[in-house]
């Protein structure tokens, strides 16, 4: 044996022998998407009620971060963008967050982009959308988001979700790496916290083109270059 292969234990001998693992493994499958999608919700419901600020924290993804074990700051945001996309499905009564069907971790992660660039609504009907496309038993996943927004959306306007979705995450990606390499004092984690949430928050009206060059400022301001017009802008915006 050479050093560090892996030992498995003996194989199966039929499938009668496979299928009670299989069903247990299915099911232990289906609780945990299930649980996922409720931690987001309730990850989200957490940050729109500013727990952070109740245990003197600047940074809700930090207070995440220091009472969730093992759950990193770059995840938290992730979650919490999805968690907002469950809570809206649930709200419209697309979904049941009682008991989440129909919506995969991957189709939340999609649609949370096209709810940044286009709306809630929008996001609805891309949803909805997506549903008729896949099997009654079937759940939203990532491509299948995809596959409904190019049937809905014009080809141009494609191209601005999916220049909008690549931004956002070489932000996401340069936010850790940042953090990785220095500590920032409480006053930078809050602006940094600001950031993210401005990301998200943009208004629904706002043209794709200044979407992007929105963005772009985000992330001069996350490497530091902040201009006086572009702290205008920050202040004006609170």
């Amino acid at each position: 044996m050479s050093h560090g292969q892996e030992i498995l234990g003996p194989p199966l001998g039929s499938r009668e022998q496979a299928e009670p693992l299989i069903r247990d493994a299915i099911i232990h499958f289906r609780e945990a998407k299930r649980a996922t999608i409720q931690v987001m919700a309730d990850l989200r419901r957490l940050q729109d009620g500013q727990v952070h600020v109740l245990y003197g924290y600047a940074n809700f993804s930090k207070w995440a971060e220091d009472n969730f074990q093992g759950l990193a700051a770059g995840n938290v945001r992730q979650l919490c963008r999805a968690g907002a996309i469950a809570l809206e499905l649930d709200r419209r009564g697309l979904i049941d967050l009682r008991n989440p069907q129909g919506v995969g971790t991957t189709g939340l992660r999609e649609l949370s982009t096209v709810a940044g660039t286009y709306g809630d609504n929008k996001m609805a009907e891309v949803f909805v959308t997506a549903k008729g496309m896949i099997e009654p038993d079937a759940e939203v996943s990532g491509t299948t988001v995809e596959s409904a927004m190019r049937l809905l959306m014009p080809p141009a306007d494609m191209d601005v979700v999916e220049k909008t979705d690549d931004l956002t995450k070489s932000t996401d990606a340069e936010e850790l790496e940042d953090s990785d390499d220095e500590e920032y004092p409480p006053k930078v984690n809050e602006l940094l916290d600001r950031i993210r949430d401005l990301s998200w928050e943009i208004p629904d009206d706002e043209p794709m083109s200044e979407l992007i060059q929105t963005i772009l400022q985000l992330k001069r301001e996350l490497k530091g270059k902040v201009s006086d017009a572009d702290q205008e802008w920050l202040d004006s915006s609170r």
